[in-house]
């Protein structure tokens, strides 16, 4: 009947397969439901200042007044009443120290001088309104003088305070890196918009937080710097107070740690003290790959149809995709690029 052809009688697939087919297609994602208050997650504050690694915001422009940071006494200090005023201060305290919270920057001002005067015990954090803007230049070559780079912003009217060229942590080479810190005005945030910087193209971006705590390199201890701190010294390697220069120990001793006296620097970031401390921290990043992870793996966002145990891991092969395709159950836009998998 048909000259040169051969009819050719596809053979239909099992019944159990078939009901598989249509449970799979009954159980097809209908549609999701996005979290429109998704990306108002609230940011964590960071605390924790230096002076030689500072990582500050860059928004610290605003109109509204900061308060000023508190101040951790180990003593408590009868004399705050008469030095700065009845209702320019209040305390919370802690398991041995005294929280001071200053309600204005003048007022902090005075105690920290008063404290620094009577040889107090104690530590602060830098006030907000003397933080710079630092942001970091990519590409100027190495040798570029910090100088010729400080001289060119100016000239741009960037009010600039240093300019630091990066080493390399352990060979202590120069980097095509430098820091720049700026004076927090509104003038400052336009220096992302450079693109060139010495007949060079450049990448302005901010630094990285650090996701370690910092410790203070006087005291040892953790959560403050050594700029604004007023504890006694103590040596990083035997753990006593004292100055690494007047230490009586040799430097062949094995080390103590002063916290869990194991054989081991103070700075050991494998201390047991310093895992414990690092993981009560709560989790901040600023990377937004990481986010996206972390957010994807705890979103709210539901199937309108959750799956059922007949479709978990169960991967369809070659021909279950061609009887889907059969019988109109899948596109063949689905099949050439497996949506339905």
């Amino acid at each position: 009947m048909y000259q040169g052809y051969s009819l050719f009688h596809r053979k239909p697939p099992p019944m159990f397969e078939i009901e598989s087919l249509f449970r799979l297609n009954k159980n097809k994602k209908l549609f999701k439901s996005t979290n429109r208050f998704e990306l108002l997650s609230p940011d964590e504050p960071h605390e924790e200042s230096s002076m030689n690694d500072v990582f500050v915001d860059n928004n610290s422009h605003n109109d509204t007044p900061n308060p000023p940071p508190p101040i951790f006494v180990r003593e408590v200090c009868t004399k705050l009443i008469e030095l700065i005023g009845v209702d320019n201060f209040f305390c919370k305290s802690s398991a041995d120290r005294l929280k001071n919270q200053t309600t204005n920057p003048d007022s902090y001002r005075t105690l920290v001088r008063y404290l620094k005067d009577e040889n107090a015990e104690f530590h602060t954090y830098q006030l907000k309104e003397y933080k710079p803007i630092r942001v970091i230049i990519q590409n100027p070559h190495p040798t570029t003088q910090t100088e010729l780079i400080k001289e060119e912003l100016e000239v741009r009217l960037f009010e600039v305070r240093r300019v630091t060229n990066v080493l390399h942590r352990v060979t202590k080479i120069q980097l095509p890196l430098f820091f720049v810190d700026l004076e927090p005005t509104p003038k400052s945030s336009e220096i992302f918009q450079l693109s060139s910087l010495l007949h060079t193209k450049v990448k302005i971006e901010e630094p990285y937080k650090p996701k370690s705590m910092s410790q203070c390199n006087n005291c040892q201890e953790y959560g403050h710097t050594k700029t604004y701190c007023g504890y006694p010294s103590r040596y990083v390697r035997c753990g006593a107070y004292h100055q690494s220069a007047t230490c009586p120990n040799s430097r062949d001793d094995p080390p103590k740690c002063a916290f869990c006296s194991g054989d081991h620097p103070v700075s050991y970031k494998g201390c047991t003290v310093y895992r414990e401390l690092q993981r009560g921290r709560k989790p901040t990043t600023n990377s937004n790959f990481l986010s996206d992870n972390i957010r994807n793996q705890n979103s709210t966002v539901k199937d309108s149809r959750p799956l059922t145990k007949t479709t978990i891991n169960q991967p369809f092969n070659h021909c279950k995709r061609k009887s889907l395709l059969y019988y109109g159950i899948i596109s063949s836009v689905e099949w050439k690029y497996h949506i339905f998998e």
